[in-house]
């Protein structure tokens, strides 16, 4: 019985595993002709579709006929080998660049069907032809690095060598200089980037031991004195220069200042364009020369971070076929959404709703207390008593509620000099408030005056100015510069000053305004004081030594502090790199000689910034009927506000008149603050005629000459 038991016992563990492996056999064909099936999807040329079907039936037919596990043996291999075959013979397949590189006796050469880029061996002059226009830079000079004590041309080293480089999307190569005459230890790695219409340059370098100043390469564009070129550029607001321009212009500063509002140039060839980014602009900078009748130089310079190159430094070049100053700032705006932090308003306000209150409102600009010291480069040494000036905060609250009374319902109130020395004196160290203007209470009686008249109040505040009048100054809580020296002026009311290194910046910050939040003092908005236009520095102090993109950092943090107590951020002009976290400036208009106060205008104004930034930044314009502080003589403010569809400014003391003037300002404004500014253009040949249309197809036109305008919504 027993015997009967185990037969039976062993059958049925036969009969399973036979089942078993039967259903495994039958899983592993389906999913082996699952695999089969989806190769059909591979597309190859009509010549090869026979041998395809045949490839894939002969191997299918090899997988239906599988009856035992040793039938698989291969069928793997075989598969893998048909799929081979067809992704190869794929009609598409991933692909290198189609840009290439060669070289020959004179020349390194990048090239695709439209560019053609040239570098020559003997002088490293670029050439670049772009469908047919051609753009030649400047060869290598004596100043293309230069050093604590001395220059060198990139020609004169001793060693350089060339290594291609593919990738997917860009063909390049590298050049490596080394062994320089006066800098042997010193290696520079330039590399060059070809992909469609850009052409990419990047820079490193070995360690210099912190001798490093700056690096000029590449070189500028070279440009004929003729009215057919025109180099684009973000000298303030914006300029457009005519290469035989009869005047003169220089200016050399890093990026983020007045000089460079926004990291990008651009060079105008009859209708053809080019397109110069700073990829990497914490440490870059521009030198522009435009001597009487040009032509214009336009020099990218790096500086040094601490003395060193320091990480890798970037600059995109694109070429257009067809452009003008608006085509050039749009491929910058595409370039900023694609690569860095575009806010727009309407962003900034979900973080800070109360920002919408000021939308289509006016800026009212006052001032508590001014007190000059002896030292002061603006001391009135003829009437002493000028140097002193007082306005309570009472007789402030007052003049507000007289313009309220005067229909002005809503405005963003700015006021100055309520520290306790009064206006840039004694910074950082500006608590209590003034006591001469009415102190603590007087402060939170204007602030609650304002509140009540529907009024948004905002102090000024300043945190660059390191005053000696300061009751924390100390030396060594300054920027240290390369030359191992702290800077020094007299020219604000408070007299003496040097610059507050960037790394005590924040924590100041947070003292002062924890300080004005647990004593009562109610503010909805802070304006930092330049930092949004004196460029990025740095210090060399050795216990705090603070890059320029540190610096940024720290500022971006004071910022972003203020930010987190709901209040709305500004400063005094706009540039790029402060855009996405500040909410409105000061001003930002354009660049006058021989002063900004009511000069004449260099090259032609263009409203380059806000062709980018318009609705991301909320620009204030003085209202003024001829010149002013950045507003060309011969041009009304006010005009220049409507063309930009700006936020006005408007005097405390303004009659019905003016009032209702800002309104229909203000109405402009309101409309289109959220739109982008589309374009911008001459309606004829003495630029006096313009037009700017916004997104939404709103069209403003406006005639500086006659002092017209004329605005046109389009139809709901």
């Amino acid at each position: 019985m027993k015997k009967i038991y185990f037969l039976f016992y062993v059958f049925l563990v036969f009969a399973t595993v036979f089942t078993v492996n039967a259903q495994n056999i039958e899983s592993r064909k389906e999913k082996y002709l699952y695999f089969l099936n989806s190769l059909n999807n591979i597309p190859v040329d009509n010549t090869l579709t026979q041998e395809k079907t045949a490839k894939i039936e002969t191997l299918k037919s090899k997988i239906s006929n599988i009856s035992t596990e040793a039938d698989f043996e291969g069928i793997y291999k075989e598969f893998t080998e048909v799929r081979e075959w067809l992704l190869k013979n794929a009609v598409e397949k991933p692909s290198l660049s189609s840009e290439t590189f060669s070289e020959n006796t004179d020349f390194w050469i990048l090239e695709n069907s439209k560019t053609r880029v040239q570098l020559s061996k003997k002088d490293l002059q670029l050439i670049v032809d772009y469908q047919g226009q051609k753009w030649e830079f400047y060869p290598s000079d004596d100043r293309d690095i230069i050093l604590a004590l001395t220059t060198l041309s990139l020609v004169s080293a001793k060693e350089i060598t060339c290594e291609e480089i593919t990738m997917g999307y860009a063909k390049g190569f590298t050049l490596q200089f080394k062994d320089f005459p006066s800098a042997p230890n010193f290696t520079i790695f330039i590399t060059f980037y070809l992909a469609d219409n850009k052409l990419t340059i990047d820079i490193v370098s070995s360690s210099i031991v912190r001798q490093l100043r700056e690096i000029q390469f590449p070189k500028p564009v070279q440009l004929n004195p003729s009215p057919d070129e025109k180099s684009v550029l973000c000298v303030m607001q914006g300029m457009l220069l005519p290469a035989n321009y009869a005047g003169k212009f220089y200016g050399k500063e890093p990026a983020n200042s007045r000089m460079m509002y926004m990291p990008w140039w651009g060079h105008i060839k009859g209708n053809s364009g080019l397109l110069a980014i700073f990829a990497t602009s914490d440490d870059a900078g521009i030198e522009y020369q435009h001597p009487e009748g040009g032509p214009t130089r336009v020099q990218p310079v790096w500086y040094s971070s601490l003395g060193e190159l320091g990480y890798l430094r970037s600059i995109e070049y694109y070429f257009f076929p067809q452009a003008n100053h608006t085509t050039l700032a749009k491929g910058y705006r595409n370039w900023v959404k694609e690569n860095k932090n575009f806010v727009t308003i309407k962003e900034k306000i979900a973080r800070c709703p109360l920002l919408e209150k000021i939308i289509g409102v006016p800026v009212i600009h006052v001032g508590a207390l001014y007190h000059f010291e002896e030292s002061s480069h603006y001391f009135n040494k003829e009437i002493p008593e000028n140097n002193h000036s007082l306005v309570l905060y009472s007789k402030i609250a007052e003049q507000l509620r007289e313009l309220k009374n005067k229909g002005m319902d809503s405005a963003y109130v700015h006021l100055d000099g309520w520290g306790f020395l009064g206006y840039d004196s004694g910074h950082p160290d500006i608590i209590p408030p003034g006591y001469e203007a009415g102190g603590l209470e007087g402060l939170k009686q204007l602030s609650k005056t304002c509140k009540e008249l529907g009024y948004i109040f905002a102090l000024h505040d300043q945190y660059r100015d390191l005053y000696l009048n300061a009751v924390s100054f100390n030396p060594k809580l300054a920027v240290l510069n390369q030359a191992k020296v702290r800077e020094q002026h007299s020219i604000w009311c408070g007299g003496p000053q040097m610059f507050l290194s960037p790394r005590f910046v924040p924590s100041y910050v947070q003292r002062n305004h924890n300080w004005l939040i647990s004593n009562g003092v109610e503010i909805q908005g802070v304006y930092l004081d330049v930092f949004s236009v004196v460029p990025l520095e740095e210090s060399y102090e050795s216990f705090a030594p603070v890059t320029r993109s540190e610096c940024g950092e720290y500022r971006k943090e004071a910022f972003r502090f203020l930010k987190s107590k709901g209040y709305i951020i500004s400063s005094e002009e706009p540039t790029d790199y402060f855009v996405s976290v500040i909410d409105l400036v000061h001003h930002g208009p354009y660049w006058l000689r021989p002063s900004l106060d009511n000069g004449e205008s260099i090259g032609i104004p263009i409203p380059l910034f806000n062709l980018v930034y318009h609705d991301s930044l909320i620009m204030p314009w003085s209202i003024t009927e001829d010149g002013g502080w950045g507003i060309p003589k011969g041009d009304a403010g006010y005009l220049h506000c409507i063309l930009n569809a700006g936020m006005p400014y408007l005097n405390i003391s303004a009659d019905e008149k003016e009032i209702s003037r800002i309104k229909e300002l203000c109405s402009i404004a309101k409309h289109c603050q959220f739109l982008e500014l589309v374009n911008h253009e001459f309606l004829d040949d003495t630029y006096r005629k313009q037009k700017t249309t916004y997104s939404d197809g709103t069209t403003i036109i406006v005639d500086f000459d006659n002092k017209t305008y004329e605005v046109k919504y389009p139809e709901k």
